[in-house]
């Protein structure tokens, strides 16, 4: 009894310690980190954010052309989000999404994608409290702690341990295993995608976004992200619904001996 009683306590202690590190932020991974990034480190730095460990080379012609095609896709994104009632059920915005959506609006085609401004609007308490509920008795606590460790860290942004966006992913994670906490709850790989989305999207935005893509009919990808491991079998029931009818190019790439 007390053996259990002592594991008990020493795990509270380590929930706690846990919580303090996210509360305090940057502070708490100094050590770690090694204080204030290097002024030179922007050079290391490509287009995506992701940091390289040595200085980086001139845009090819190849990349160029990229940028410049992304400036001409944006002009037609941005077009189609101020008339979205006509064009949000169109072949075009399927085709233009297959295309890519452009770096610096993919937050705002995201929203309205996924519905995120009138979901949060009907919910206007639900994170607040999801957070403070999941700081208090979500039991995912410590896995999301280890996944963060390794979560997106050669990206600029995730680079410091406890730095914002960090601390902002930990508080989503820990929401979203208190507000779906039978169907999905917490599974390791939800890290990443929370992750993607707050590149774009601020911290409840986020959270909602993935709410959405989990939870609603249109996306349902709940079972890629279930507890018993369906992550995989999921991704590969979807590829073979959706490649033969949206990418027959891909098909039969993938098809080919």
């Amino acid at each position: 009894m007390v053996i259990v009683e002592d594991a008990d306590s020493l795990r509270a202690q380590e929930r706690e310690n846990i919580i303090m590190n996210y509360e305090k932020g940057h502070r708490a991974g100094l050590l770690e980190d090694m204080g204030p990034e290097p002024v030179g480190i922007y050079n290391n730095t490509d287009r995506f954010g992701i940091v390289h460990e040595t200085e980086l080379p001139s845009a090819t012609a190849w990349e160029v052309k990229q940028m410049r095609g992304e400036i001409t896709r944006k002009s037609k994104w941005m077009e189609m989000l101020g008339r979205w009632e006509t064009y949000k059920n169109s072949k075009k915005l399927i085709d233009r999404v297959y295309k890519g959506i452009p770096m610096n609006i993919r937050g705002q085609v995201w929203s309205v994608l996924l519905n995120i401004q009138e979901v949060k609007s009907k919910n206007p308490r639900t994170y607040k409290v999801m957070k403070e509920k999941g700081k208090r008795s979500s039991e995912h606590i410590h896995q999301i702690d280890v996944d963060l460790s390794r979560t997106l860290r050669t990206h600029i942004f995730f680079r410091d341990r406890y730095g914002t966006k960090q601390r902002k992913l930990f508080y989503i994670l820990l929401a979203y295993s208190e507000y779906n906490p039978v169907k999905v709850g917490y599974c390791r790989d939800l890290s990443h995608v929370a992750a993607l989305f707050l590149l774009y999207l601020p911290e409840e935005d986020a959270f909602w976004a993935l709410v959405q893509l989990l939870a609603r009919e249109r996306h349902s990808l709940k079972g890629f992200h279930s507890p018993n491991g369906g992550t995989v079998q999921g991704l590969q029931d979807h590829q073979e619904h959706v490649v033969p009818t949206s990418q027959r190019k891909t098909r039969w790439y993938l098809s080919a001996p």
